[in-house]
């Protein structure tokens, strides 16, 4: 990634048979191939406190401002109340408005080429009592999360896909009560990656934080970290590569480290770490293109400049580049173009070409604007906007999916 100015050194200094080859199919697409760029960066994994303001490239007032060049190569409009979640391939997941008044929602699919939505769960496992939480979609796994709203009971599901469709029982991988958050999860390849973290008011909250991985052809399950606080951010799988924010130094303070993964080896070998100031705590946070991209939503007192509200794009020892808007969801991208979604619109920064334009959103959509379902590494940025009508009603949503 480049981080110098456009004019050269700014003044900030820079900136059986069958089932053997599917089983071996899907086992591949756990394991994936190893990222070249996934060698170990050699962190010293010290709190990055930065009160020099030539490590900090802010975008917005560096970078030249352009017309997007992005235009959407698929728009669909999808019925109020689908929320989509971009996750792999050319499917994404999505939760659906009800079908029926028996059931407040239900989960699927739908295909990004051709904008057909597919349902593939009408109602819960657990039946009566139960709502879909989440959801997410691989290239070979439909995952999801059931919850008893009274009881706040949860399930996380797992089931065969492919092609747009499911196969084979659902399997439950994991659950919990009360004292139990709701887990964060993403699909990779065929495998489930979640975090198990304790209620900060029940009576586990002393426990400590896991991150697992299930692999669906054989039902292992494995514990890839162990936090000893409960994790900061969703965990993204970008490539082969997955980011988790644990907290460390437990003994010193409440720090949280984003620490990147290589799922490609065997046992899991961490790539690379940058730990935040104390107390400063991450919205969001993904490792691409060999930097982590991360974003904070409120402003800390006395933490240097990654103590401030914003998007940072970098890793330890800087320098990062900066753009100081209100995040509102986590970083995508591809190569040196990232997409960030700040209060109203879609920020596009190139750190290459050092410019940023803005992704102009869908006529009479809500104040919020576009929302982006993509995450992490990604061919595509996928957004979605409910639109309203002449009155102001909502009767909609656009989906649109721009190659990046």
């Amino acid at each position: 990634m480049s981080l110098i100015s456009k004019s050269g050194i700014s003044r900030r200094g820079f900136l059986g048979g069958g089932m053997a080859a599917a089983a071996a199919t899907l086992l591949s697409a756990c394991s994936g191939k190893k990222d070249k760029g996934a060698e170990s960066k050699g962190t010293t994994g010290e709190p990055q406190v930065l009160t020099d303001d030539s490590k900090i490239i802010d975008a917005l007032d560096e970078y030249e401002s352009v017309d997007t060049t992005l235009t959407a190569a698929y728009t669909w409009n999808l019925p109020v109340g689908t929320v989509p979640f971009y996750s792999q391939g050319s499917w994404s997941a999505a939760m659906f408005a009800p079908e029926s008044a028996a059931t407040p929602n239900s989960i699927g699919v739908f295909s990004l080429s051709s904008g057909s939505p597919v349902t593939l769960r009408s109602k819960p496992v657990l039946g009566a009592g139960y709502e879909f939480y989440d959801v997410r979609v691989g290239t070979g796994v439909f995952c999801w999360v059931e919850l008893n709203y009274s009881s706040f009971a949860w399930s996380l599901y797992a089931q065969a896909f492919a092609d747009g469709q499911v196969s084979g029982d659902p399997q439950k991988i994991d659950h919990g009560n009360g004292d139990w958050e709701p887990p964060m999860f993403s699909p990779y390849g065929a495998c489930v990656i979640w975090q198990k973290m304790p209620n900060s008011s029940g009576s586990k909250s002393a426990s400590s934080s896991k991150c697992y991985q299930w692999n669906l052809i054989d039902g292992s399950k494995t514990t890839l970290y162990t936090s000893p606080g409960r994790f900061a951010t969703h965990p993204r799988v970008s490539n082969d590569i997955l980011t988790i924010s644990p907290r460390v130094h437990e003994d010193e303070g409440t720090y949280y480290g984003m620490t990147a993964l290589n799922l490609a080896d065997s046992p899991h070998g961490q790539i690379d770490q940058l730990v935040l100031p104390a107390g400063v705590r991450p919205f969001e946070a993904a490792y691409l293109n060999d930097v982590f991209a991360f974003a904070i939503e409120a402003s800390y007192d006395g933490a240097g400049r990654l103590g401030n509200m914003g998007t940072f794009i970098g890793r330890e020892g800087g320098p990062f580049v900066y753009i100081s808007r209100e995040p509102a969801a986590g970083v995508c991208g591809k190569g040196t173009r990232f997409c960030l979604k700040t209060r109203s619109s879609t920020c596009v920064v190139d750190t290459d070409a050092q410019k940023y334009s803005v992704v102009a959103c869908p006529d009479r959509s809500l104040d919020y604007g576009d929302y982006p379902a993509s995450e992490g590494a990604t061919d595509n940025l996928v957004t979605f906007a409910t639109i309203k009508d002449a009155q102001g009603i909502p009767e909609s949503v656009c989906v649109r999916v721009f190659s990046l």
